[in-house]
């Protein structure tokens, strides 16, 4: 009996034991729904760390949510977080890049009541298009010349680009497909559900990266990611917020 509680003392001790010498990683996260959601602590980025981590027994992530972009890169510069998601290649910091985590798929979103089509970038000229700020330098030279010959404009909340396409003011809307979807659940005015619209997938998809101060945990978090992307966990996720704004599997 003696021998029987002393190995499951140890086992207990093994299990607690490594919960509470748990490193905590705080890692800076962004302020743009569905991509981080704080009311949960979730978010299509934040599972995609925390199935990371769920792999990383030894290390316990602390997000720290609310932060613009650039803040989040600041923040990660000066010491204020030991990891920063959503890091693109442009930004210029100190620290281990993780490989691509974060997969955007920006689309050009049109009304099927309109009947355009678009096979390419230059298919948008001449068109009324609305975008997010920055997005005539973000995709290229391409882009940027078709803005140049079109009615364009940018606009700070994805829910303005999505608002002045129901609203017919343009013709098209460029930017992120969850953000899109994500701002037509959360309209009050003219509500409008996702079957109404045509995706087209004209721009190329990107993706972006974890920053970590500590090389070995980078190297761990790539280790890890490896798994969550080859259990299917990953594409898993993304399809589930498929489902919750309106689409299942995937949107046209």
């Amino acid at each position: 009996m003696r021998l029987k509680i002393s190995v499951v003392l140890t086992v207990l001790g093994a299990v607690f034991g490594s919960a509470v010498s748990a490193k905590e990683i705080t890692i800076g996260m962004g302020n743009f729904e569905p991509y981080y959601i704080a009311k949960g602590q979730t978010g299509i980025f934040a599972d995609i760390i925390t199935a990371v981590f769920k792999r990383l027994p030894d290390h316990e992530p602390k997000f720290v949510f609310g932060s613009p972009n650039n803040r989040l890169w600041q923040d990660f510069k000066r010491g204020k977080v030991d990891a920063v998601s959503n890091l693109f290649d442009s930004v210029e910091v100190e620290g281990c890049r993780s490989d691509p985590v974060f997969r955007f798929r920006d689309v050009a979103v049109t009304q099927k009541i309109s009947g355009i089509t678009l096979k390419n970038i230059a298919d948008l000229q001449g068109r009324k298009i609305i975008a997010f700020q920055g997005a005539k330098d973000f995709f290229g030279p391409e882009f940027s010349a078709v803005a140049e010959q079109s009615s364009y404009s940018e606009v700070s909340e994805p829910r303005l680009q999505a608002q002045a396409l129901v609203d017919r003011r343009v013709e098209v809307s460029i930017g992120d497909l969850f953000i899109f979807l994500n701002s037509l659940q959360k309209m009050t005015k003219n509500k409008s559900e996702p079957t109404g619209f045509r995706f087209h997938d004209i721009l190329p998809v990107t993706y972006s990266r974890m920053g970590f101060h500590d090389a070995q945990l980078c190297q761990d978090f790539n280790r890890a990611l490896k798994q969550v992307r080859d259990s299917g966990e990953y594409e898993n996720i993304y399809k589930g917020y498929f489902k919750i704004l309106g689409h299942s599997p995937m949107p046209e």
